[in-house]
């Protein structure tokens, strides 16, 4: 498996932007032909009706974060594609869930993330990290990108090419995993959509700040955010759509895991994504039990336990299905481990289990 692209930007937001999608033009082109597939595939809309879903959404991206929105359309400029299509990726998530029932199971894929406080690591500092789970295709478009700017602290996260963020860390120390929930109120609400809010995470100065962005927020769908910094500050961050309240999860033990499930009661009427796959529960005890294997961990034990394979296939290391429509074959996109102190990531640009850890990617590209 070979590794991911890194890709340094920097600028206003409509530059950075511009340069992102200048550089991952072939990427944000496959993965536009890719998403054109999966929904024709589960819903059997064409390309302009994805893109119509996805301008809904560019009033509440606007208001919520015009940095950006601003972003978005410089990517656009800079692929050579439309704004629209640029949105359509940043809120496939939201547009799955307002497709008709069928395209909503693709949604239901797997991730299995932790979180550890600094007596858990044998540095002393806190690590994170997960297993991102999604369609085979996106192994084709995923990359690293690094952002460098003086309106906000500098990041650096793994993410489909065209997206504004996902699992990272940024200069401050704050760093983020995220897992998908799904609630019997996911319908296609109009709000801030899932991936603005993880932008929003590795915009913030503290762990504290990014947990209130998310809890002001009209949200568009239920999502878990995994969120940590080195003031020693974790939490995992439960959120159903709306507006409404939102479950908080600390740290047990100096450690945090976390699937596909509500741990919280009360944010859920009938959990939508145990309710299609109850292995989600597998994955959450075994990734628990290896992390309880270890009083103290480095970040080569979290690789090892981001290989486990217990309950194959449907374990915390995922293999992608020959036999299944490329649509609907899901796989690990990439194992990532982050140490905050160092503001920095490892990953496994596929199946951890198979695939050689890079060397730490860290915010500051010059270190």
């Amino acid at each position: 498996m070979a590794r991911y692209d890194i890709v340094t930007v920097s600028g206003d937001p409509e530059e950075r932007g511009y340069r992102y999608g200048l550089a991952a033009r072939t990427r944000i082109e496959h993965a536009l032909r890719t998403y054109a597939g999966v929904f024709r595939h589960y819903a059997g809309w064409d390309w302009a009706t994805v893109q119509r879903h996805g301008l809904r959404f560019a009033a509440p991206i606007e208001d919520f974060s015009p940095a950006s929105a601003r972003e978005i359309r410089g990517i656009a400029r800079g692929a050579g594609v439309e704004v629209a299509d640029i949105l359509a990726l940043n809120t496939r998530s939201e547009i799955m869930f307002a497709a008709p029932g069928r395209a909503r199971a693709v949604a239901s894929t797997e991730c299995t993330s932790f979180a550890l406080t600094p007596e858990r690591t044998t540095t002393r500092t806190p690590l994170m990290g997960q297993n991102w789970d999604w369609i085979e295709g996106a192994r084709n478009t995923a990359l690293v990108l690094r952002v460098l700017r003086d309106d906000g602290p500098d990041f650096v996260t793994v993410v489909e090419a065209g997206m504004l963020a996902k699992v990272g860390v940024n200069s401050s120390g704050v760093g983020l995993c995220t897992n998908t929930l799904i609630s019997d109120g996911d319908e296609g609400r109009f709000g801030v959509p899932y991936h603005v809010l993880l932008r929003s995470v590795l915009d913030s100065d503290g762990g504290a700040e990014a947990v209130r962005r998310i809890q002001s927020a009209s949200r568009a769908n239920s999502a878990n955010y995994l969120i940590a910094d080195t003031t020693g500050f974790c939490a995992d961050l439960e959120t159903g759509p709306g507006d409404g309240p939102c479950g908080v999860i600390a740290p047990e033990g100096g450690a945090v895991t976390h699937a596909n499930h509500f741990l919280v009661d009360g944010l859920t009427g009938v959990d939508k994504y145990l309710e299609r796959k109850a292995h989600t529960r597998n994955r959450l005890h075994h990734l628990t039990e290896r992390v309880r294997e270890h009083d103290t961990h480095t970040v080569a034990s979290l690789q090892a336990a981001l290989a486990d394979h217990a309950d194959a296939p449907f374990s915390v290391c995922q293999h992608p299905d020959a036999a299944q429509p490329d649509a609907e074959r899901t796989c690990t996109i990439a194992g990532v481990v982050l140490d905050l102190a160092d503001r920095s990531m490892v990953l496994a640009a596929g199946s951890p289990c198979e695939s050689a850890w890079s060397e730490p990617v860290r915010v500051d590209a010059s270190f």
